[in-house]
């Protein structure tokens, strides 16, 4: 790549396969690893793609918790690292081709020469990751998101940006095929694999010229789990609070109560199910008695099981009225 010039210039056609279901496109592997090992980028940004650029990291930045570290996963000559410096206090690179490596270097980056792989010696905890124009080189990118998920802080943001492949394939670009590009992403496709490495899609923002794809997102929190496990794991703390004999009612006769009731039937019983509309009072949900929540009926209950979450702050103001001396328990948080 360090070689501009060639005698020739060989037209050949490609294969490519596309996914009718997601929209993501691939072409085959034409190209070795060692390509990377000396590869260089353009090292002159324009006027336009350089406020491109600055409007990324600005955004990003805006998105993080802190502006301590971040990483830049194919950092190339060191051009985004240069922008981040008005915005994060500790940059790191990664850059596989030495030749970039050693500019970055020169510029006072700390770069690590290699490939970002399972085993790069790297400290985790960046508050901000930037994978700019590399995933679409990549066999596995997939695995480059699975890693960088764990790199990154709790509520750590990622920035990828890769060409616009929904948008090369819609409208026939044939002038944006290349054959070290492996991949082309529909929003779809690259949404669909974050939230499958760890993350939750925060935005999507498309940019025609150049043709970009940039997606920002955000480290979940918990591991992925299904609706039941969730639902068994807040039926667990619910229960671990409440004992035998103690005396619990229920707060929210809505159309969620009927959820939260089936959970608890046959663990434990309520003495009534309290709510502020008077329309519902003498009525029954789930076999419960629907009563007004008055200062004598909630002194007698020792928990009080919230069903209407929505309006959580209000039942809490309106029981520290009615001077409820017990607990109140939620099935949120989990």
């Amino acid at each position: 790549m360090t070689e501009y010039n060639s005698d020739h210039l060989q037209l050949c056609d490609i294969e490519i396969y596309r996914c009718s279901s997601c929209g993501h496109t691939q072409i085959p592997v034409k190209i070795s690893e060692e390509y990377y090992q000396d590869y260089s980028m353009g090292s002159y940004w324009g006027i336009s793609f350089r406020r491109l650029r600055e409007k990324q990291i600005e955004r990003l930045a805006s998105l993080v918790p802190s502006k301590s570290r971040l990483l830049d996963i194919g950092c190339g000559v060191g051009h985004y690292m240069e922008l981040a410096r008005k915005q994060f206090k500790e940059i790191v690179g990664v850059e596989p081709s030495l030749s970039s490596a050693t500019v970055s270097r020169k510029k006072g980056f700390t770069v690590v020469h290699d490939y970002f792989h399972e085993g790069i010696l790297i400290q985790p905890g960046f508050d901000a990751i930037s994978i700019i124009e590399v995933l679409e080189h990549l066999e596995h990118p997939g695995k480059v998101l699975e890693l960088a998920a764990r790199l990154l802080n709790e509520d750590g943001v990622l920035l990828v940006e890769v060409p616009n492949g929904q948008r090369i394939v819609e409208q026939r670009l044939y002038y944006n095929l290349c054959t070290d590009h492996i991949q082309y992403f529909s929003v779809n496709s690259l949404s669909t694999m974050a939230q499958r490495a760890g993350f939750t899609v925060i935005c999507v923002q498309e940019a025609e010229d150049p043709n970009l794809l940039e997606l920002y997102l955000r480290k979940r929190k918990e591991p992925y789990i299904s609706f039941h496990s969730k639902r068994e794991l807040a039926l667990e703390k619910i229960m671990s609070n409440i004992s035998n004999g103690n005396k619990v009612a229920g707060w929210g006769a809505g159309a969620e109560s009927v959820c939260f009731l089936s959970m608890l039937e046959g663990k434990v019983s309520l003495q009534y199910v309290f709510d502020s509309d008077e329309a519902k009072h003498g009525n029954t949900i789930s076999g419960n008695n629907i009563v007004k929540p008055t200062r004598n009926a909630v002194k007698e209950i020792d928990y009080i099981i919230l069903f209407a979450n929505s309006h959580k702050r209000q039942i809490q103001s309106q029981l520290i009225e009615l001077g409820f001396n017990g607990s109140l328990l939620f099935f949120d948080g989990i």
